[in-house]
């Protein structure tokens, strides 16, 4: 898929508009994907070929569904799928990449430089050892997370870092509410969105939870 097509898809499925500036920066990103790929396992062999639509258009479906204020953690960020696409898209927030892997934080440092993003951190750490900071403690309004772990241990992992009203939005497959097994905690809001992404018609779900 080409850049352009993707834009289009992304304006008329998710009511996005575009600057110039954010193409290119799309455009420059996901060639740093492409290659640092060949030398660190960012993404799957199998979709190198096809960034734009299985992981751009994804990652941008997000962004319509994020709240005004931030600041934003996005968990085990990995290639920065969604977090170095939403401070593309979401130029306001200031946006903290937590990774655990020495070379994807490599990754994400290079592409912060080079993309010249703004009050955008990469954080080599676990979720976990990110508790214990208490810098970090009820600091985040936002968490994201993409195709990181089960839903209770997500909650377990950002509940300590958000601010009081602060949510967390998972991108998981549908019905993903089942992974409480046990139930949703009482204290926890939780909702499930689903909507076909373009192009790809996977289904994509977006699981929103907040302290009551």
């Amino acid at each position: 898929m080409q850049p352009d097509e993707a834009i289009e898809l992304a304006e008329r499925h998710f009511g996005l508009s575009f600057s110039h500036e954010q193409v290119a920066m799309l455009v420059q990103y996901v060639n740093l994907l492409t290659d640092w790929s060949v030398r660190v396992r960012l993404i799957s062999r199998n979709d190198r070929n096809f960034i734009w639509e299985r992981h751009i258009l994804d990652c941008l479906s997000l962004v319509p569904r994020l709240p005004t204020e931030g600041p934003l953690l996005d968990l085990g960020s990995g290639a920065g799928l969604p977090g170095i696409v939403i401070k593309i898209m979401r130029t306001d927030l200031e946006v903290y990449l937590l990774e655990p892997a020495r070379m994807k934080t490599l990754f994400l440092q290079e592409t912060i430089t080079v993309l010249g993003l703004q009050n955008t951190f990469a954080i080599r750490s676990r979720a976990e050892t990110l508790v214990g900071n208490s810098s970090f403690a009820d600091k985040f309004l936002i968490g994201t997370a993409r195709a990181v772990a089960k839903l209770p241990q997500l909650w377990n992992w950002v509940e300590p870092l958000l601010a009081s009203q602060g949510v967390l939005i998972a991108m998981k497959g549908p019905d993903s509410l089942s992974e409480f097994t046990n139930g949703v905690p009482d204290h926890v809001y939780a909702a499930e969105t689903t909507l076909t992404l373009p192009f790809t018609r996977r289904k994509r779900s977006f699981v929103f939870l907040k302290r009551c």
